[in-house]
């Protein structure tokens, strides 16, 4: 099963290698039929809708990186969440001066996702 789980995760990262080499060679000029005029852009136009000129190959795979920055880090927080939660509620049972301790342990991994909802918003804003 350990052995299957290695190839899945090995044919995903093949995978969007290759959908980002795709996304990096296509080309974001305009028409060869286009007027001369309206192909030259100013430099402030070229920097600040660098977005408008991205491929929708790109676009879509700067979707499913930032999808994926939030989703593998909330299944990170969700296992570590309840591993800390049930052995929590066993040590409150026991002792429960330490409910304050037990609730702080649980909040630290939510930091995680924290994280990496910055990281999905810095792909999606700036890239």
């Amino acid at each position: 099963m350990k052995n299957n789980k290695r190839r899945l995760f090995i044919l995903f990262l093949v995978l969007f290698s290759i959908l980002g080499s795709f996304a990096t060679a296509q080309e974001t000029g305009t028409a060869p039929d286009a007027d001369a005029s309206k192909a030259v852009e100013s430099e402030e136009t070229a920097e600040a809708g660098e977005a408008e000129g991205r491929s929708p190959l790109a676009t879509g795979l700067i979707a499913i990186a930032s999808a994926l920055a939030i989703g593998i880090t909330a299944v990170g927080t969700g296992i570590a969440q309840s591993r800390i939660g049930s052995a929590g509620a066993g040590t409150i049972a026991e002792r429960p001066e330490s409910a304050s301790t037990i609730i702080i342990l649980i909040a630290i991994p939510e930091t995680m996702v924290i994280l990496g909802f910055i990281v999905s918003v810095i792909m999606l804003f700036t890239l």
